[in-house]
């Protein structure tokens, strides 16, 4: 850092100290909105993971013509798994039927009056976590030898209804948490710019640049921001370690899923998206301002 830079740096610093009440308030604020947001984002992340460990995770299962060769099927499986990438598993007539006894346990003996095995050979297909469920089941249609394509259609619209939801409620809910800390922030600052008014208009009397005036508060927001991701990542840490491991005993259901834990890339978020907000806050206070 050159001199200029280190001089900018603790005006910022003595200009926080003068001011702590205000600054503190900031600080909490940008906190508290980090907290929220990273909460949410490990919310849906283990609500995502709980589903498939639930089966939620969709599968396709294609139906094929019963007068389909067993050789034609087993070069079909393997096309569709070339092609899609995907795991493809050919189920037998015989495989099918012997299924649908175990389901059936005692009701089983039903069966034995049938005159023949009635149950298609199928293929089922279990396509990569994010994959378009509805194309793969379009092009799998498509194919030759396969008379229906099932794939859970409404119980999928279902999920993906909710999927919808959440992340539109936690996108909202996390746009309104970063603009209130917004204004927090530039309030802060506008009360600081304010407090040193006079001493700004000597300092542009003398010839000072608004880019050397604004920098100072720049550093202010910035700090703040960091001061707050800081806070929010030790919130993080304090619940990492005390609330879910309690959550974990309470929720036996949850067995298998694993508990979301703060890692070095996260804090790096968090104090990069502290910054950014404390630094936008800080610039629009200052520009007001300058303007006037």
């Amino acid at each position: 850092m050159t001199q200029s830079g280190w001089r900018l740096f603790r005006r910022a610093v003595v200009n926080l100290w003068r001011a702590p009440l205000p600054s503190l308030v900031a600080v909490i604020t940008i906190a508290l909105a980090l907290f929220l947001a990273a909460a949410l984002a490990a919310s849906i992340n283990s609500a995502r993971a709980l589903l498939v460990s639930w089966g939620a995770q969709p599968a396709v299962t294609a139906y094929l013509d019963r007068a389909v060769p067993d050789e034609e099927v087993r070069a079909l499986a393997e096309t569709v798994r070339r092609q899609e990438r995907v795991e493809v598993v050919h189920v037998t007539p015989a495989q099918a039927l012997d299924r649908l006894r175990v389901q059936l346990g005692t009701l089983s003996s039903a069966l034995d009056g049938l005159p023949g095995n009635p149950l298609p050979a199928t293929l089922e297909i279990t396509p990569a976590p994010g994959a378009d469920v509805r194309g793969l089941a379009q092009r799998v249609g498509g194919l030759p030898g396969v008379r229906e394509v099932d794939y859970g259609r409404e119980w999928f619209d279902r999920l993906e209804a909710l999927g919808r939801a959440l992340r539109q409620f936690g996108t909202a809910a996390l746009a309104i948490v970063a603009f209130a800390a917004l204004l927090v922030v530039a309030n802060t600052i506008r009360l600081a710019v304010y407090a040193r008014r006079d001493e700004i208009e000597i300092m542009k009397l003398v010839g000072a640049t608004d880019a050397y005036v604004r920098a100072p508060f720049l550093i202010e927001g910035a700090l703040q921001g960091l001061c707050g991701a800081l806070l929010a990542s030790a919130a993080l840490v304090a619940v990492q370690r005390v609330v879910l491991p309690r959550a974990a005993a309470a929720f036996a259901f949850a067995a298998g899923v694993p508990a979301p834990h703060l890692t070095s890339a996260s804090v790096g978020l968090l104090a990069g998206a502290g910054a950014v907000v404390g630094l936008c806050g800080s610039y629009l206070a200052v520009a007001r301002f300058l303007r006037g």
